[in-house]
């Protein structure tokens, strides 16, 4: 689906969603007043912020890194005031019980912020300096945590992917001052939700995932019986199945009971709706792999936005008013300016055998009519053992050995059992032209990994939904447009002067006059206007981020 990136369109700040349902501050308050909270007035102070100093140093260096680190941060914050109990105003506590209530509303649990413990106490008639100093203790690393996980995210990405680079600039110690100020200034409620990422398709995200949950509690949607494909026209039994699937996403409206068997023009949009929104062929016909589509229960595509919510927190707070953004499920780009989207196009990625990686880098400039340098990873696994297998590897490739004085090397002399991508003395190169592998123009973007954006001789690639096809680098359907944007001067590369420079047939590098962000992405669902998007797990690496979102929040 190219109109992903409209998704993007809309990062500008914007009223966070309607939360769903809570208990009212006044219900807590009431609650609270008659809660074991307020009779520490009875209790001395000291004795408070004793047992407070005794349970952080009595636990000692015992536990995980992450509890360990959470330990140490409560111990600097509560040393800063002598150990006093922060939670002692009632609409504080308040503010905090309803937005951990309201956590999973952020696709996020609960029960990973104490809430259990803390209303366990609450339900107390009688209690201890000791009690209620872990009660202080809970309700803070709650707050604290919970305003981490909507700021950075939960899970950390770099436990998923050691190369992870896109959140450089995460500032832990940033927000506990922010934190603090909060409590200070008793804004509790107000900091976590300007905490949240405060981008409206971030909270259309949060609005479906509501949305599908309601969905699943009126018991989901039903499965579609396999057979032959549907399509507009036929008579089929399996039609009102259809007809009830697609009512109950949304793809269809429900106005009256319609027990017809005729797939009909409006049956047809329907699908055609659903298919663009799954990453299928819109052609509106039912066929095996729209069926399986169908078929996918509503408690997984809850679990997919869960899932893509937590990677939106990852990098969200790195954005930038211009990028570049391809997100590899999609097989899009889309190209944002100021703010706003520009421009969108099809690109080919990685095959799962040869994953594109996740990452951000800087477009530093061009190369018209760049050749081709085989890179180690393809020298190791594919060329070497070509050659090896058959000389006729390299004219096949159109390619040519190379020394390293820039010499042409004849491959007859080369003994090619000896070399391994490792100790290997030549370069591969391939010469410029609208059948190098590069096509006619390559973007710069320095990255560890040597992947980067180019044009391909292979255009029909791009006729395909799926586009999983590239050894690791991203292919761009139309890099002369692209060309023209990131060189940001309509009038010294206007499309005929770019044209004319890919023409000429001269490998010519051109920086940009700024650079720009690219980031490269993974998400299989994202909200786009009034629909959610769901595209396949083509890396399969969903799984990861779901079973680390839904293991237990480390605590002090």
């Amino acid at each position: 689906m190219i109109g992903i990136f409209l998704f993007w369109l809309a990062f500008s700040p914007v009223k966070p969603a309607p939360e769903r349902p809570a208990v009212s501050p006044q219900v807590h308050l009431q609650h609270q007043k008659e809660s074991p909270l307020f009779t520490q007035k009875s209790l001395p102070p000291n004795s408070i912020a004793e047992q407070i100093r005794r349970h952080l140093l009595q636990k000692g260096s015992a536990g995980t890194t992450e509890s360990l680190s959470l330990r140490s941060n409560l111990a600097r914050f509560y040393s800063t005031r002598s150990f006093k109990p922060v939670w002692t105003k009632p609409l504080m506590v308040s503010e905090l019980i309803t937005a951990v209530e309201g956590a999973g509303d952020d696709g996020l649990d609960p029960a990973d912020y104490h809430i259990s413990e803390i209303k366990e106490f609450l339900s107390t008639s009688q209690v201890t300096p000791e009690m209620q100093a872990r009660y202080d203790l809970f309700l803070t690393d709650a707050f604290f945590t919970l305003a981490n996980h909507l700021r950075y995210g939960k899970v950390d990405p770099r436990s998923l992917d050691p190369d992870w680079n896109l959140n450089t600039a995460v500032s832990r110690s940033a927000l506990e001052y922010r934190l603090q100020n909060a409590i200070a200034a008793e804004r509790i409620a107000q900091v976590l939700k300007e905490i949240r990422p405060p981008y409206s398709r971030y909270n259309q995200l949060r609005t479906w995932l509501a949305k599908y949950r309601v969905i699943a509690r009126e018991g989901g949607w039903p499965a579609l019986s396999q057979g032959q494909s549907l399509k507009e026209g036929v008579r089929d039994n399996r039609v009102i199945q259809l007809r009830k699937r697609l009512e109950a996403s949304g793809d269809i409206a429900v106005l009256k009971p319609d027990t017809s068997k005729v797939f009909n023009r409006e049956l047809a949009d329907a699908v055609k709706h659903f298919q663009k929104r799954n990453g299928n062929e819109p052609d509106g016909v039912v066929g095996p792999s729209t069926v399986k589509g169908m078929n996918i229960p509503v408690e997984s595509r809850i679990d997919q936005i869960r899932i893509n919510l937590e990677r939106c927190r990852w990098f969200l707070s790195d954005i930038q008013p211009t990028y570049i953004m391809v997100n590899i499920p999609d097989f899009s780009l889309n190209y944002v300016e100021n703010g706003r989207n520009r421009w969108l196009t099809k690109v080919v990625v990685g095959q799962p055998s040869r994953k594109t990686p996740v990452f951000k880098a800087e477009m530093q400039g061009i190369i018209f009519n760049p050749q081709w340098v085989v890179p180690p990873t393809i020298l190791a696994k594919e060329a070497l053992p070509g050659i090896r297998k058959s000389m006729s590897y390299l004219s096949h490739k159109k390619l040519n050995v190379i020394d390293r004085n820039g010499n042409l090397v004849d491959p007859a002399s080369v003994n090619w059992s000896q070399y391994t991508g490792t100790n290997f003395p030549y370069r591969l190169q391939q010469s410029s032209g609208d059948q190098g592998s590069l096509g006619r123009i390559k973007f710069l973007l320095p990255n560890k990994h040597i992947v980067y954006l180019h044009d391909t001789p292979h255009k029909e690639l791009f006729k395909k939904s799926s586009r999983p096809f590239s050894s690791g680098c991203i292919r761009v359907e139309n890099p002369l447009e692209l060309a023209g944007l990131v060189l940001q001067d309509s009038v010294k590369w206007s499309p005929e002067r770019i044209r004319a420079a890919v023409d000429a047939k001269k490998t010519r590098t051109v920086s940009l006059p700024k650079r720009i962000p690219v980031f490269i992405l993974y998400l299989t669902a994202v909200a786009e206007g009034d629909d959610i998007l769901f595209f396949d797990d083509v890396y399969e690496r969903d799984g990861a981020v779901l079973n680390a979102l839904n293991k237990p929040a480390p605590t002090y």
